[in-house]
């Protein structure tokens, strides 16, 4: 499964005025509205509020223009090879018709690593271009109302996604509790039975992954990459990294590391 990058633009700000008409195209159209706007569709013009988002396939007609003293949006142009728009179809994600983002800091978060990664052209950088946008389709595919998902059940796994999304964040569970207005108990019991783990120990484990990342493609130090995944101590990162994988990180690194060269830091 792979995408590429063709064109991208973080708040693009444009006058009253505008205007956008796109027809015979070869890429992918993802945008995401930062005001309000009117899409122009088969079926009727919707007006919209900021916060939406809206996916074109190839060759789909695309108007859409300002509807207040200013326009600005995110938007994506980028080409998906065919297990990538598999990928789209299996979720059900409907073409061009605006969706209202269930969770538009992840989207807007997405935007920014994506322009990162296409910009810096990193080791990885087509590997994780490729996920990135892949997050991107699956909080397009969040927003589609799931009548079998509670509000609650909806804020978990928004809650759970931004720890996959930011391990290294300083998370604790009583700003978890606060970002879903329940009691810090409630919360801890209610992750756990959804999940099968704790919340706290969910972050562990993403953290463990991000170091296992650092320690295979980096010469970053053990202190180094304990403060990137979020430790203020660094025996506390080689404690915890031992628990969940088994072996220290040091350890760890000899066994993967291959005879490829890693650049240094």
């Amino acid at each position: 499964m792979m995408a590429k990058v063709s064109f991208m633009g973080l708040d693009v700000h444009h006058p009253a005025d505008f205007v956008y008409t796109e027809g015979e195209h070869d890429w992918w159209l993802l945008v995401h509205t930062k005001t309000p706007a009117v899409f122009c569709t088969p079926s009727g013009d919707i007006e919209v509020s900021k916060n939406n988002v809206i996916l074109y396939p190839p060759d789909m007609f695309a108007v859409y223009k300002a509807t207040g003293d200013y326009y600005c949006n995110n938007f994506l142009r980028f080409y998906a090879d065919e297990s990538l728009e598999d990928f789209i179809k299996e979720k059900n994600i409907p073409l061009g018709t605006p969706l209202l983002l269930e969770a538009p800091d992840s989207m807007e978060y997405l935007f920014r690593v994506l322009s990162m990664e296409d910009y810096f052209k990193f080791k990885n950088s087509a590997q994780s271009i490729t996920m990135t946008i892949r997050m991107m389709l699956l909080k397009i595919a969040e927003s589609v109302k799931d009548v079998d998902l509670s509000d609650q059940q909806r804020a978990l796994l928004n809650l759970r996604y931004e720890i996959q999304l930011r391990p290294d964040h300083p998370w604790t569970v009583s700003e978890m509790a606060e970002r879903l207005h329940v009691s810090a108990g409630y919360l801890q019991s209610t992750y756990k039975k959804q999940f099968g783990v704790s919340c706290m120990q969910d972050v562990v484990i993403k953290r463990v992954e991000l170091a296992k990342e650092h320690l295979r493609n980096s010469n970053y130090s053990s202190q180094r990459i304990s403060q990137i995944c979020g430790y203020q101590n660094v025996e506390h990162f080689c404690r915890q990294f031992k628990n969940i994988a088994g072996e220290s990180p040091l350890t760890y690194r000899k066994r993967v590391r291959t005879e490829k060269p890693i650049n240094e830091e």
